[in-house]
């Protein structure tokens, strides 16, 4: 297995589904019911849905969003809405139906969906199984599955709970791939807590440690950093909700909220910064600007315009796809040892151009700053 990158698919989905079909760009998809309806993921082309998962979201069961509602088999789809103490009578049913629907659409593999219970109860497997997991193994017969596990930061930095999780998820023998994804909150955009992330290196060691493949969503540029457990699939997305996984977004609609200033993302800092803040570096650190920027047709095409481009422009994105593709490629003709050491580089180069920047007079607003850079040093360290 080589490091996979997949796109995790949200609101404007044609910017990921181009990208992966016309300009080679990533492995695959990671499709999601909560922003594209079921008319639309049946219209991909064949090839394109035989290297994607299709991820089912019953994370918030009770969700009214319109395009998960357009799915018949989505938990609050069924009816009468979804209830508790009702589902269990109809979760075979269910299991059935959106197990065929996956395998008629001939994705990758059939993923297994679970419910997001963000409490370390003592019941928590048992939950899970009567709520989908039970049914879906019955529905999927002897086939190959995915089974997806959203789960909070803080199970993660719980050696036990770890350890439950895992007795969990390997004793299906029929399981031999794990979609994972976590609600980790925090006040900046990318993480900065290395404590955390070297819980997170641990924890997807010991998965590939079992044998399974090991699929990450809603990853940000930190998943560079996973790729040192070895070869696994990580992800890119386009707007923050694609890499940050929140359960909120099930219940908050993305049109009540104001739209972010555009950002563009910068590899030599391994970072976004607020598209005004890199202009100013282009224009008064132009040796700085020519270290940390790794150009693209679709950067220069936004850096030409003669204004601000939008967040709901697709340039700054597919100049974010084009980087990162570039840097797992290189990262995947190395061993995990030597992506730890290439990374470390990267970010001691990073810290040195973030100096460079701040000497110059250069002020970046917060997230642009280059909080993370120690973090994830001390992280790989």
């Amino acid at each position: 297995m080589a490091l996979q990158l997949l796109h995790q698919v949200g609101h404007n989905s044609n910017w990921n589904v181009d990208s992966l079909q016309d300009l080679g760009l990533g492995d695959g998809l990671i499709l999601s019911p909560l922003h594209q309806n079921i008319a639309a993921v049946e219209k991909l082309k064949p090839e394109t849905r035989a290297t994607s998962l299709f991820d089912p979201q019953f994370y918030l069961p009770s969700s009214r969003k319109p395009k998960l509602l357009t799915y018949p088999f989505f938990p609050e789809s069924v009816d009468g809405g979804f209830q508790t103490s009702t589902f269990k009578a109809q979760a075979l049913a269910v299991a059935r139906e959106c197990v065929e629907f996956q395998i008629k659409l001939g994705f990758r593999k059939v993923v297994v969906p679970t419910r997001f219970i963000d409490q370390m109860l003592t019941d928590y497997v048992d939950r899970q199984r009567q709520f989908t997991v039970e049914a879906f193994m019955e529905a999927a017969g002897d086939r190959p599955l995915c089974l997806s596990v959203a789960i909070t930061s803080a199970m993660i930095q719980d050696a036990g709970f770890r350890t439950r999780l895992l007795n969990w998820i390997t004793s299906y023998p029929n399981v031999d791939e794990i979609y994972l994804m976590y609600q980790h909150p925090r006040d900046s955009k990318l993480i900065q807590d290395g404590d955390f992330l070297r819980e997170c290196l641990h924890f997807f060691t010991q998965i590939r440690a079992t044998g399974l493949a090991l699929t990450v969503g809603y990853t940000n540029v930190e998943g560079l950093l996973f790729s040192t457990v070895g070869d696994l699939s990580l992800t890119i997305g386009s707007f923050e909700n694609t890499r940050i996984f929140s359960i909120e977004r099930f219940l908050v609609s993305e049109d009540e909220r104001r739209g972010p200033k555009a950002r563009i993302y910068l590899s030599g800092l391994m970072n976004w910064l607020q598209f005004e803040d890199a202009k100013t570096i282009r224009a008064k650190a132009p040796a700085v600007w020519k270290a940390v920027y790794r150009g693209t047709a679709h950067s220069e095409e936004a850096l030409a315009l003669p204004v601000e481009p939008t967040f709901n422009q697709a340039q700054l994105y597919k100049h974010y796809f084009e980087n990162m593709h570039d840097e797992f490629r290189v990262l995947d003709k190395v061993s995990a040892g030597d992506r730890r050491v290439y990374l470390l580089d990267r970010l001691s180069k990073a810290k040195h151009a973030y100096e460079a920047i701040a000497g110059l007079g250069i002020q970046l607003e917060k997230h642009g700053r280059g909080g993370h850079v120690k973090a994830w040093a001390d992280a790989l360290s």
